[in-house]
């Protein structure tokens, strides 16, 4: 999967520069329940998650 978003973000792949892929990151924790980042129907906690991740999403849009 690296591999794929990697060549992605290389270009090459027919999308337009303004939707190509420039950085990304996987994060260290996952997205789990006992986290507070899913519901029990294992629904993403978008408020939750924006909370978290809000330092790293606003570096990768500096990027």
């Amino acid at each position: 999967m690296l591999y794929d978003v990697e060549g992605a973000a290389a270009g090459g792949t027919g999308v337009p520069q303004a939707e190509a892929i420039r950085a990304f990151r996987v994060p260290a924790q996952p997205f789990t329940e006992e986290h507070g980042l899913l519901t029990p129907s294992l629904k993403l906690r978008r408020r939750a998650v924006e909370r978290a991740y809000a330092e790293e999403a606003e570096v990768l849009y500096r990027a």
